[in-house]
């Protein structure tokens, strides 16, 4: 029996190292895949802080400043190695919110096969990462979700209304908006060109934005998220009010109806297997 007490550390060991070397592969091949965002904004942003330049040196780079920190952790790699390393994290982090929203094992698969969650992988942007906000606690939650104001601002418009249910209307708003509210107005005071961008943002020809017409799509969820007290259908109805947003931004209403309590009026296998080929049909037909 003795011969075979380390067998169980031995196929951990085994296991963790092949696990390791997968995960390896996958960063290497990853660093092949052409991106939109990534080379052209945010790895030069995110290399240029190390050389103490402004993010706002860069003409294309609209987030907050305090974005900045979740560029900083890739661009300590080479260039092509930051990318890749960015893709699988992003994956990863679709995975660990399909994880945390139950979601069934056909509505999963048709979520990441939809067009809409590929175009945010190629693109290399923030979204995936933006999205683990909605996990958080709502005051810090706010902070990471409103990097993309097209991502969020459902989620801190049912936040503010949420607070002012409770009992200590004005006291629960402050606290959970305060950090939000303190971070926006240093970063306009510090880096005003960020606010004139934001405000003057030129026309892109990326633009998919819905707006006005989606507005009452979006208002729709909007009152299912205030009447399920669910901040996901909020999450849902944002894009519906955003002038300018991308066509996988989109997403972010998917993730928004992964949420069980979708159930009680449509199965969510069946909802998102619609979704990937609606937005597939709409991509092919429109060329977006």
């Amino acid at each position: 029996m003795r011969r075979f007490a380390g067998v169980p550390k031995i196929s951990r060991g085994l296991g963790y190292a092949a696990g390791l070397s997968v995960i390896a592969i996958a960063v290497y091949l990853a660093s092949f895949v052409p991106n939109a965002d990534w080379y052209g904004t945010y790895d030069p942003v995110g290399r240029g802080l190390f050389e103490g330049r402004s993010p706002y040196e860069h003409p294309l780079y609209l987030n907050p400043p305090w974005a900045v920190v979740l560029l900083m952790p890739f661009v300590l790699f080479p260039p092509a190695l930051a990318r890749g390393l960015v893709l699988v994290c992003s994956v990863a982090a679709l995975i660990y919110i399909l994880f945390r929203l139950r979601a069934p094992r056909l509505a999963a698969m048709a979520f990441l096969l939809s067009p809409t969650a590929i175009g945010s992988l190629l693109a290399a942007n923030l979204d995936a990462f933006v999205l683990l906000g909605a996990f958080l606690p709502p005051a810090w939650g706010l902070l990471i979700l409103m990097i993309k104001p097209q991502i969020g601002s459902g989620a801190a418009l049912y936040h503010l209304a949420e607070s002012l249910r409770t009992e200590r209307k004005i006291l629960t708003a402050v606290r959970t908006l305060a950090p939000l509210v303190i971070a926006y107005l240093l970063g306009g005071l510090l880096f005003p060109i960020w606010f004139e961008r934001m405000i003057h943002k030129p026309e892109n020809v990326w633009n998919r934005s819905l707006f006005p017409y989606g507005i009452p799509l979006g208002m729709l969820l909007l009152w299912l998220a205030l009447r399920k007290r669910n901040v996901f259908f909020a999450l849902a109805a944002t894009p519906f009010f955003s002038p300018y947003i991308t066509f996988y931004t989109y997403l972010v209403t998917q993730i928004g109806l992964l949420h069980e309590d979708v159930e009680a009026f449509v199965r969510r296998d069946r909802l998102h297997l619609f979704l990937c080929l609606f937005l597939w049909g709409i991509m092919l037909v429109f060329r977006l």
